[in-house]
């Protein structure tokens, strides 16, 4: 067990500080195409029922998993010879990222929508697939004791890309135009392009030719190698288990707020503002208790808070409009969820092997989308059936399969990570 000393001092290490920066760079377009495109349609003079299909454009954040082997197996001619097998592909994800959000820059959405649509398209490709790199690298460059700070600094850095292009970017069109503000953010990703030229790639083995082998080469070898984990099986059953009652509570906590009879401005205020100065905080404080328990000791301790956050809810659910429990709520769980990201990150981690750690990622963290894609869309009607209170104390008790999982599997195989 490290003293907390080594573990905070772990965020110092330039290859933690490389992470942050690639971070910030993956989280920049993320708001172009959750968010700010939404606005820039609308204002445009874009119809409400083509900004709803505009959310389909999301899709390549879902589907990366399909292409994260090409990552793995296959060279750029030229460019991996000379800056990696990983480097190169993020530079090429990078370059066509930023060409693709500098021609969005050059549109006006209402008089080329069609155009607007394929850039759109272009730039979450692109996105999705600098992430998909990005977590290779990231993984492969940091030690064992270093995964943990470095998901808290990725995450960190992402964070802020977000409110960089998210609230600034709104912000910036204000006062500019939109026009403005998507080339400010299409500079800002060379941040991410410089360092990837600044790092140095891990070895890995030299990809072989695919030919007729490809299959095997890009889809089985990864899965075969994963299954050397004792409990592999369980492994990817706690991935999807983990993470629903985080799912199931976060969709329906907007409406709850209004609910409870709470403001926009006080929820924008306490929620996205303060609530989000408190996840920061947690996702710094989880990279160092991941260095300084454990990561299996830390997914074990913050389930169990995980539940009391639940009911937390449910308590603001009796108390009803209390502006001071609200902020004591949010403060604890967005505290207690930025932690529990860095630790499950650090521990998806973990579990990719060097050699196929591009498909392998893409997978697992595809595996625990499935919480928030399928159990999520039935938030509302639980809601609605068993009232808020009811509710909140059953998202808590769905994080308990996953204990129990956690627990059967540390029993009978050890810490599998």
């Amino acid at each position: 067990m490290k003293t907390w000393k080594t573990a905070v001092s772990t965020y110092l290490k330039p290859s933690v500080g490389m992470v942050l920066l690639l971070g910030f760079s993956c989280g920049l377009p993320l708001s172009l195409v959750f968010g700010s495109l939404s606005y820039w349609l609308k204002t445009s003079g874009v119809a409400l029922a083509a900004i709803g299909y505009f959310s389909l454009v999301r899709t390549p954040y879902s589907l990366k998993f399909l292409w994260a082997p090409l990552v793995d197996r296959i060279p750029i001619p030229g460019l991996s010879r000379k800056f990696g097998q990983r480097r190169s592909w993020a530079l090429v994800f990078q370059i066509g990222l930023i060409a693709s959000v500098w021609g969005l820059s050059l549109l006006h959405p209402a008089e080329h929508l069609g155009l607007t649509a394929v850039l759109a398209c272009s730039v979450a490709f692109f996105s999705a697939s600098q992430d998909i790199v990005v977590d290779a690298l990231r993984i492969d460059s940091l030690t064992k004791d270093e995964q943990g700070p470095g998901a808290g600094a990725y995450q960190l850095g992402y964070r802020i890309g977000m409110l960089m292009s998210g609230a600034g970017g709104l912000w910036l069109a204000s006062v500019t135009s939109w026009n403005t503000a998507y080339q400010v953010v299409g500079c800002l990703i060379f941040v991410g392009l410089i360092t990837v030229l600044c790092m140095k790639e891990q070895p890995m083995d030299k990809p072989k030719a695919l030919r007729g082998a490809w299959v095997q080469e890009m889809l089985i070898q990864p899965f075969k190698d994963f299954m050397k984990h004792n409990g592999w099986f369980w492994i990817l059953l706690f991935v999807v288990l983990y993470k629903i009652n985080n799912a199931v509570l976060g969709v329906m906590a907007g409406p709850f707020y209004l609910e409870m009879g709470f403001s926009e401005k006080e929820i924008a205020a306490i929620s996205n503002m303060w609530g989000s100065a408190a996840t920061i905080l947690g996702t710094l404080l989880g990279g160092v208790i991941v260095v300084r328990f454990g990561v299996m000791r830390c997914l074990w301790v913050l389930g169990f808070i995980e539940i009391l956050t639940s009911l937390g809810y449910a308590g603001q659910a009796a108390v009803g409009y209390d502006l001071t429990y609200l902020i004591g709520l949010i403060t604890f769980d967005n505290i207690v969820g930025g932690m529990g990201n860095t630790v499950f990150v650090a521990y998806l981690s973990l579990l990719c092997s060097k050699k196929y750690t591009t498909t392998q990622y893409a997978l697992l963290s595809s595996l625990a989308m499935v919480a928030r894609d399928v159990f999520a869309s039935n938030g509302g009607v639980l809601a609605a059936h068993l009232g808020w209170i009811h509710f909140f104390v059953l998202t808590g008790a769905l994080m308990i399969p996953g204990l129990v999982l956690l627990y059967y599997m540390r029993r009978r195989f050890g810490d599998v990570a």
